[in-house]
Order: structure tokens, then sequence, then C-alpha cells
């Protein structure tokens, strides 16, 4: 197979350090046949100046504001690459990934996206672990995507700010008969910040991430889901939400979450594009939070713990 370019995609926001040592893994990587794109996220951390010098290659977008993972959209605009692989500022493809991955789309025209097996070097765990085959989501920080196929589904959706954004983005490229596709030998390694995103010390249980994972599922299952399976499943998302809420001292977060979606309703009422009967049916009519909801792992620990 000739080997196509690749625009590697990277979004950051107030990581300058972490970007410094990504860029630096990316280049060091043995697929050469790249290009390099960085959007910042209107980063006050001195990202853009970092990059513009010690990487004079790489393509800097800056946003005049914080847009969350829509600021990834601004890369795939300017992408020349016949495929787009996306990384967190902290994240970065390990040796053989990129090309392993390329054998996927020439293998089979119906893949849209290859998300890449992660492992989580901070906490040391594989966020994939148990994946395979064909998935309803991947993780963010490491998969290519098929730029072509991504202009005819449409970007990552502008009203998710932060979490799941992979989910909805999966779903509309199995509405439109694109699959995602597990590659256990494509690995990517997440050297996980503890910088920004309200994280703290454990980011698998903070109240800024039962926040954004309570906004964006919220908006995915009310817009994507018929009648009446999605007012079902709904109430079952709203309850693990009171649950985890009662448990970790949320409540507050809960209420003013649960009042937010409530008044959200005309928004997702003019949003609402439902998928068709098979993709609702793949994606069990919404019943999928569970195993996309990761926010509670009270008892992991950073490796220097």
């Amino acid at each position: 197979m000739d080997n196509p370019l690749v625009t590697v995609n990277i979004l950051s926001f107030n990581r300058k350090d972490e970007l410094r040592h990504t860029l630096n893994k990316v280049f060091e990587q043995d697929y050469k046949n790249i290009e390099v794109i960085v959007v910042n996220n209107a980063s006050t951390d001195g990202t853009q100046e970092m990059v513009k010098t010690e990487f004079p290659e790489v393509k800097l977008i800056e946003l005049d504001k914080n847009i969350g993972i829509a600021g990834w959209n601004k890369g795939f605009e300017a992408a020349k690459g016949k495929y787009v692989l996306v990384l967190d500022d902290d994240s970065y493809p390990e040796n053989g990934a990129i090309l392993k991955a390329l054998k996927f789309f020439e293998n089979d025209k119906k893949i849209g996206i290859v998300a890449f097996k992660v492992y989580n070097y901070t906490f040391d765990f594989y966020e994939t672990k148990d994946w395979k085959g064909e998935l309803f989501a991947f993780v963010g920080c490491g998969a290519l995507i098929d730029k072509k196929k991504i202009y005819e589904v449409g970007y990552f959706n502008e009203n998710i700010f932060l979490y799941l954004n992979e989910l909805e983005l999966t779903a509309r490229f199995w509405n439109a008969g694109y699959k995602t596709v597990y590659c256990e030998e494509c690995l990517a390694i997440h050297s996980q910040s503890m910088n920004s995103r309200g994280q703290g010390k454990n980011p698998f249980a903070s109240k800024y991430r039962y926040k954004h994972f309570f906004r964006s599922m919220s908006y995915f299952l009310l817009t994507k889901f018929s009648f009446p399976q999605c007012c079902f499943v709904f109430t079952k998302w709203l309850l693990n939400r009171l649950i985890i809420a009662i448990r970790y001292f949320y409540f507050g977060t809960f209420l003013t979450e649960f009042f937010r979606v409530f008044f959200s309703f005309p928004i997702y009422l003019k949003n609402r594009k439902v998928l068709n009967r098979n993709t609702q049916k793949f994606y069990r009519y919404g019943n999928v939070f569970a195993l996309v909801d990761r926010d509670y792992f009270p008892n992991f620990k950073r490796k220097s713990e």
C-alpha cells in the first residue's frame, strides 16, 4: 500500500509541557508521511509560543476562546491528509500503529474509524480493556479517521463541550453505513495529565467529569433515539446520575445539571436527528451509558503514589 499523507490533529488546552512531549513522540514515530496540526484552545500558559519556537514545522491554529472538543473540527478543516489521526495533547501513537491502522482501511472500504488500544501510563491500565471488533465509540487519545467520510458524516458535535463526543460521532458514522473497528495492535500511550479540566487528584472521580458526562449523555439520548425508548432510557440515566450524586455528595451538581437539561429541552428538540432503526438497535436504544461511564474508580492511584 502506498503511504498516504496522514494529518495528526492534536487538540491542546493549557498543557504546554505535555504537548511538547507529545510532539516529540509524534515526530519520533516511524510513519513519516505526516503533517501535524495543533489546535490551541485559547491556552494561557504559553503553549502557542512554545509550538512556534520549538516546532516551526507544526501548523498552529489559535482559537480566541476554549470551545472544547469542537476545536478538533478546526484541525479537520485544515487537514490535507487522506486520513486524520486525532490525539489529545497528552497522548501519542507507538511505532507501527499508524501503518497498522491504515491497513484496516485498505482491507474494508466501509471502515470510517480505526480505534487504537489506549494504555493509560499515568494510572497503569488499558482504557480500552475488553474492547474488540466493531465498536460503538472510541477514545480520543488515539483514533485514525477517514477524512472523506467525516466530511460526509459531519465533524464532532459542537453542542457537546467535553466527554462522550466520540460516542455521538461514532453513532453518526454507523448511521451513514460506516464502521468503527478496534485495532488491538495499534497502541496509543495516554500520559494522562493532571492539569486543567478540574480533575484534581483522581480524574475518574471528579465533579467536573460528572457534570460534563451528565450533559453529554443527556444530549445524546434526547437527540438520537425515538420515543418511547428515549424516555425510558433517559429516566434510567437520571437515576444513575442521582445514585452517584448521593454516593459522592454531588447532589447540588445533580440539581444544577438536571434543571439545565430541563430548560435545554427546546434546544434538544430542535437538534433531534433520530438514528435509523438498525443503528438504534446497535446502540441498545441508548442503554449504553453503563459501558461508557468510567467516572468512578476511587481506588485508582498514580504510579508515583
